[in-house]
């Protein structure tokens, strides 16, 4: 990859929900055409792997921050701090969260002190990104009619024209000549969530967004600053179809682990609480410590305690009911020692890093198929090693989730064509995301600059970027390396 090019310019734009496979064929196929002949034969088209949720909100802070969800504590689009929690509380509960709704405004505030993409720019841009960090008020040129956009479009369905508002403030800000621009495209996803990943609609929203690159790249060449700017067309996480939903919070009921999930935030005596991400997957939390006898104390805390080892969870009977439950992937945790422990019905794995080394072991059938056992794998022969697999990159995506102490105590990931939210989702979603499996967790990377190695993370491209542009980061900031 060349470094010596003197960009003026860097516009990303985030088609949200775009699975590599679904944008590979249309690229192929010639529904993109526009992209591929600006973009990609420019530079490169790549199959990246995303951040683990694969799901809007967090898997945004690698491409800004160069941190996986984890290092960042921003495990999922909802979560809970143990430490923080209290319940019940029927109008206010602190140390639980969910992006999905007003909460949305603090998602950059719960973001760690560390610089975003927008911090290197100036002038910048941002259209529909959650996250703003960085980006001063009059550069966020969606923040009043976002909030009014979304809601329409969620209760009309009408997710092209909040695509069109987007469309016509990417073609002004091009214009406007500001050195940044981001810009999200949120209609594929809530498109493929009404119906499945290759609906009429999802296909329209495509080449509607294709058009927008061809429009953008014209006033570039009109402006004489098109081989001057960089240009990134990617997703944030994958998708796929679903026919079953699992109604996990009812499993843990009748289990007599009384659940807290959204939106029933004022249920008391609750023992047990699921933070569902993309509904692909889901944080689940258990409340108090465990006491001589087997259970749960029953002394008053003002939180939940710490988080529970996975060896605590398998002595109170948590993991074996959850390991028969029909469409669920794996159950994982972390162990007493530090490791984290991956299970399914067939086999255990354990995954160890030490000296930002990784090795895994497993008994029986490995639960995440890769049939070898690692030893001492930096971080990039990890996912090389996990590329083209079911679980892509699944040793560090698992071994990241838990370095935030927002993680649950247990993280659940769903097989593709399931999900685990069955009740309270308006509308019902055909579509999922979330989880760490290929459908998911593959992304398509369109970018005017040639990359030459194959195995891509979106955490690497916040230092890439970076460093086309003569910037620099410390590398101890980041999870993510330049690409070459």
């Amino acid at each position: 990859m060349s470094s010596k090019h003197s960009w003026k310019r860097f516009i990303f734009i985030l088609v949200d929900g775009s699975p590599y496979q679904v944008f590979n064929d249309l690229v192929q196929d010639g529904t993109l055409p526009n992209i591929k002949k600006y973009v990609i034969d420019r530079g490169s088209f790549k199959k990246a792997v995303t951040a683990f949720p694969s799901t809007t909100g967090p898997a945004f802070i690698p491409f800004f921050m160069g941190q996986f969800p984890g290092s960042a504590n921003l495990p999922g689009i909802r979560w809970l701090s143990k430490k923080q929690f209290q319940n019940p509380c029927r109008f206010r509960s602190p140390g639980i969260c969910s992006y999905m709704g007003m909460a949305a405004l603090s998602f950059s505030a719960h973001l760690p002190d560390s610089p975003t993409l927008f911090n290197f720019f100036s002038p910048v841009n941002n259209i529909y990104n959650i996250l703003t960090r960085g980006c001063p008020p009059s550069g966020d040129l969606t923040r009043r009619i976002k909030p009014l956009a979304y809601t329409y479009g969620h209760f009309s369905e009408r997710w092209r024209f909040v695509n069109a508002i987007a469309s016509r403030k990417l073609l002004k800000a091009v214009k406007g000549g500001a050195e940044f621009i981001m810009c999200l495209f949120p209609a594929v996803d809530t498109f493929s969530h009404l119906s499945h990943t290759r609906s009429p609609d999802v296909m329209d929203t495509y080449r509607e967004v294709d058009k927008t690159v061809g429009e953008v790249c014209q006033i570039l060449q009109s402006s004489k600053e098109f081989d001057d700017t960089l240009i990134m067309v990617t997703s944030d996480h994958g998708m796929s179809n679903t026919h079953t939903h699992i109604d996990l919070p009812r499993h843990l009921d009748n289990l007599g682990w009384r659940c807290l999930h959204y939106p029933l935030l004022w249920r008391r005596r609750t023992r047990s609480a699921s933070m569902v991400s993309g509904n692909g997957m889901t944080h689940l939390y258990f409340r108090g410590e465990e006491s001589d006898n087997g259970g749960f104390t029953s002394k008053p805390q003002k939180g939940w305690g710490e988080r529970l080892s996975f060896e605590q969870l398998n002595r109170l009977g948590v993991i074996q009911p959850l390991l028969e439950i029909e469409g669920l992937a794996f159950v994982t945790g972390q162990s007493e020692e530090g490791a984290i422990i991956v299970q399914n019905k067939t086999g255990v794995g354990k995954i160890i890093c030490e000296d930002e080394t990784f090795s895994y072991q497993f008994q029986g059938i490995d639960p995440l198929g890769y049939g070898v056992c690692h030893q001492n794998l930096s971080s990039r022969d990890a996912l090389i090693q996990t590329y083209d697999s079911e679980y892509p990159d699944g040793l560090v995506q698992l071994w990241q989730i838990f370095q935030g102490h927002r993680t649950g105590d247990l993280v659940l990931s769903a097989h593709p064509g399931y999900d685990l939210r069955a009740r309270y989702e308006y509308p019902e979603h055909h579509a999922t995301h979330g989880a760490l499996n290929a459908e998911q967790m593959f992304v398509p990377l369109a970018i005017n600059l040639p990359i030459e190695t194959e195995f891509v993370r979106t955490v690497d491209l916040f230092p890439t970027v970076l460093s086309q542009f003569g910037r620099t980061v410390e590398p101890s900031q980041i999870d993510g390396q330049i690409l070459c």
